[in-house]
């Protein structure tokens, strides 16, 4: 029987100045942790933790694609601060708990890789998967997401905000002050429709996160990596 799969998730404070204090960045990392609990509950193999600098929890491995809405609400309800995010995908050791759980195993590998590729990159999300080729498609993805969702402005940020809890266009001017055609106007600059076509594909890439296998392209390439080391 295979093991079962598991989506470990990091976030790592940016540095900022305002929040050089020890205790203020200790604050935020747990406010953030207790957002992510209260919203993703239902979906948590293990609660989110304010661990040092980072934030860390395990997402059941088919719901995987919420880290696209993960990053979304942390963006959204923590700006201005920013985060660094991770995501990987395989076994654990140990027993997994909700409150307590080893943060070590091939998910953990992966997520702590995953991390370490964000301060490489001028992306803030990176992922590793079982399949290597869903892990360069799925991070090429992420690449257009957070470039999209970084040139987000304030004003964007308060109307994708409403939109994303359903509000109409005419509820969302009359709740911010403004008129419906600059309510439409921030969305078409933030290119909220195109942003959001980009994490739908996102999401159909995620769902295949949940079976451990390689694709043939992997296989292909697995398969050569052997021919050459034959050779050599």
């Amino acid at each position: 029987m295979p093991p079962t799969l598991y989506a470990a998730v990091k976030l790592r404070l940016k540095k900022r100045r305002s929040l050089s204090p020890e205790g203020v960045a200790t604050d935020v990392l747990q406010e953030t942790a207790t957002l992510l609990n209260n919203y993703f509950q239902p979906f948590l193999a293990g609660k989110f933790f304010a661990d040092g600098t980072e934030i860390k929890g395990v997402l059941k491995v088919q719901e995987a694609p919420r880290i696209v809405q993960l990053i979304q609400l942390t963006d959204l309800e923590m700006d201005p601060l920013r985060f660094a995010y991770a995501l990987g995908v395989g076994s654990v050791n140990g027993k997994q708990e909700m409150d307590t759980y080893e943060d070590s195993g091939p998910a953990w590998t992966r997520v702590n890789r995953a991390l370490k590729d964000t301060a490489n990159s001028s992306t803030d999300i990176a992922v590793r998967l079982p399949s290597p080729f869903l892990t360069r498609t799925v991070n090429t993805l992420f690449a257009i997401e957070s470039d999209l969702r970084n040139n987000w402005s304030k004003a964007h940020r308060e109307a994708i905000k409403l939109v994303r809890h359903g509000r109409t266009q005419v509820e969302m001017a009359e709740l911010l002050g403004v008129t419906q055609a600059a309510i439409s106007q921030r969305l078409k600059h933030a290119r909220w429709d195109r942003y959001l076509e980009v994490c739908a594909v996102i999401d159909e890439f995620l769902t295949q996160a949940r079976w451990k296998m390689l694709l043939p392209w992997d296989l292909k390439k697995e398969q050569k990596n052997k021919e050459a080391s034959k050779r050599s």
